[in-house]
């Protein structure tokens, strides 16, 4: 194999890498990092309110509102979504409620998990894991262009 044929292995081997194979190794990464959670809480909206702040127990994965894999409410009108979360507090608003209601609302989410590892690798997996392989997948092919060449 030339150095045209090197270089396309290399380079097939990192968009495979990058492409084909980033989901699914992002997907574990988050698997690593998180735990599922999920919790009951009562809350009240006034007259004229459609929102109601809950406290959740563990930190919401990335502080992102889109880790909020579900709310449920007893009051079949309600149509809950995560709005906000505050990460200093761990409280989440939740809008869509019926006003002068009382709800029992369960939210599923994904928890950071407490491993004190994972919290401090966690964040530089992906970087770790994706620039170390592409690293070596350029060391190899170099190493052999020199040998050969």
């Amino acid at each position: 194999m030339g150095k045209i044929g090197t270089i396309f292995i290399g380079i097939l081997s990192i968009f495979l890498l990058l492409g084909a194979f980033r989901t699914p190794i992002s997907d574990g990464i988050k698997g690593w990092r998180t735990t599922d959670s999920t919790q009951a809480f009562a809350v009240t909206t006034a007259a004229g309110v459609t929102s109601a702040n809950v406290t959740l127990s563990y930190d919401l994965y990335q502080a992102a509102t889109a880790e909020v894999i579900g709310i449920t409410s007893n009051v079949t009108a309600d149509v809950p979504v995560a709005t906000t979360y505050t990460e200093v507090t761990k409280v989440l608003l939740v809008s869509g409620l019926e006003e002068s209601k009382t709800h029992t609302l369960s939210v599923e989410y994904y928890a950071e998990t407490d491993d004190e590892v994972m919290r401090v690798l966690g964040p530089f997996l992906n970087f770790l894991i994706f620039g170390g392989v592409t690293f070596g997948i350029i060391a190899v092919m170099w190493i052999d262009l020199k040998r050969r060449y």
